[in-house]
């Protein structure tokens, strides 16, 4: 599957707390502390975004390079998915 129709969406069911603005995931006896750009890619994965939307929203934001930031988003969702935080939906044809 291409990276830019993958869909993430957050995972129903994982404990989420807003601590200081940043946010705190709970992960079985973990926790994971996300800032700055994992937070944003974190709310960014609605289950409507793909992941090619969320490099462009953090381009946006960071004015940063897309091709680096294509990794890195891919990657770290990827992570989060491996830890049950997000899930992958399939993207819907247009009709």
């Amino acid at each position: 599957m291409s990276t830019g129709l993958r869909v993430p969406r957050r995972a129903l069911g994982v404990r989420v707390r807003r601590v200081s603005g940043d946010l705190v995931i709970g992960v079985d006896a973990d926790a994971l502390e996300l800032t700055d750009v994992a937070k944003l890619i974190y709310e960014s994965a609605d289950g409507r975004n793909r992941v090619a939307d969320i490099v462009a929203i953090v381009v946006a934001r960071y004015d940063a390079d897309p091709a680096e930031v294509s990794a890195d988003v891919s990657d770290f969702l990827d992570d989060l998915a491996g830890r049950g935080v997000v899930e992958w939906v399939v993207e819907e044809p247009l009709r």
